[in-house]
């Protein structure tokens, strides 16, 4: 599709990121005795041998590993609906990129485009014939281009039922690949395993250690909550610590702006952190805004299905843009701060957090006294 490949080139499929290199290029001739190519370009009808056996599946994009495509689970799109019945939120479709099909989910309907003058208004659907800017979510990584990068595997249809019922393009404004973060370079490691069990330090420590992972908007309150807990849980003889967002960026995470690959790269080493202090049998209170689902999945999947609490500290943009402790919302609604969750970045609400403590009815105390008695409940032994 673009580009070009030769003999001896390292390739990689994705999304499944496995490796091999071109032994040979194989092209169909009418010409007898016509030697093979060495090299082919975009356009040409080819077929290539490995120098290994590897399973890749129908769909996968093989690349040079250096321009690999992006890897996501999300994405934004403009999108033409040809469908029968309105796109709605919450529905799911297939996708298909190239030859690949996988199911999706409409994750939000941002603003619908009118064509006449290209102004945005909002709706909960999208109507036949109607271009919209949306989200889509998918259950499995997709690998896919941007399309103002590459149009060619920037581009998509969607299928309701069996009928083709919109047609889209790709971007990742607000969003990160991927890739880097489930990608894993590391080589001739062997877990150690620990002398002390899980259940002798849930036993000394009167708790079992855990990760309660605090999510919201800037403003929403998640430090000040987050800080308060503490104090209450240690007076209580519990063994807790707060990583709060700001904290770590001054020494762990200070190599790392606030693009999207970065934001998700920060909640990455996070979560790794929070599993190994649950895992000494601490609770781990982190306070970060951590706007991305699949980031905060994560982080869960870290403290492997342990017990990892997510809780959505919430406050609607209103309430924390009038709060403003640190002054961001005026400097990224003045544009100083670019890429500002809740104003210029995506914030994506929890689907089924374990708690929710609602800082614009509660007080600090009672949002507290809610969390310590959830604590005692689920930590106590």
């Amino acid at each position: 599709e673009e580009g070009s490949l030769a003999v001896g080139d390292e390739l990689v499929f994705s999304p499944s990121n496995k490796t091999a290199r071109v032994q040979s290029i194989e092209a169909w001739s009418t010409i007898p005795g016509k030697e093979q190519p060495t090299e082919a370009f975009a356009g040409e009808s080819i077929g290539i041998t490995l120098d290994e056996q590897i399973f890749v599946e129908r769909g996968e994009l093989a690349s040079h590993v250096e321009h690999a495509p992006i890897e996501t689970d999300v994405f934004r799109a403009r999108i033409f609906w040809l469908g029968h019945e309105p796109m709605v939120k919450g529905k799911s479709y297939r996708i298909k990129l190239g030859t690949m099909e996988a199911p999706v989910t409409v994750q939000s309907i941002e603003s619908i485009i009118d064509t006449s003058d290209l102004s945005n208004t909002s709706s909960h659907q999208v109507e036949r014939n109607q271009v919209a800017e949306i989200v889509l979510r998918s259950r499995r990584m997709l690998a896919l281009d941007e399309f103002e990068k590459a149009p060619k595997s920037g581009r998509f249809v969607l299928i309701d039922k069996y009928d083709i019922a919109g047609g889209g393009i790709i971007s990742m404004e607000g969003y990160a690949n991927q890739r880097d973060l489930i990608t894993s370079r590391s080589t001739n490691i062997t877990r150690v395993a620990h002398g002390v069990t899980t259940e002798a330090r849930a036993f000394k420590n009167g708790h079992k250690g855990g990760v309660l992972w605090f999510t919201g908007l800037s403003g929403a309150g998640k430090s000040t909550v987050a800080v308060a807990l503490e104090k209450k849980l240690f007076e209580k003889g519990y063994n807790v610590f707060v990583l709060d967002g700001d904290n770590v960026r001054h020494g762990l995470n200070a190599n790392l702006s606030f693009s999207p690959e970065d934001r998700a790269e920060n909640i990455r080493r996070v979560g790794e952190v929070a599993a190994l202090f649950a895992r000494a049998g601490m609770i781990a209170i982190t306070s970060f805004i951590s706007p991305y689902r699949s980031d905060r999945d994560r982080a869960r999947q870290a403290s492997d299905g342990g017990d990892f609490h997510e809780i959505f500290v919430k406050a609607d943009v209103a309430t924390c843009e009038a709060r403003d402790p640190k002054g961001l919302y005026k400097k990224a609604r003045s544009g100083e701060i670019k890429d500002f969750t809740g104003i210029s970045a995506p914030y994506e609400e929890p689907d089924s957090a374990e708690l929710t403590i609602d800082t614009s009815a509660l007080s600090v105390d009672e949002s507290v006294e809610t969390l310590v008695n959830y604590v005692e409940m689920k930590f106590k032994v």
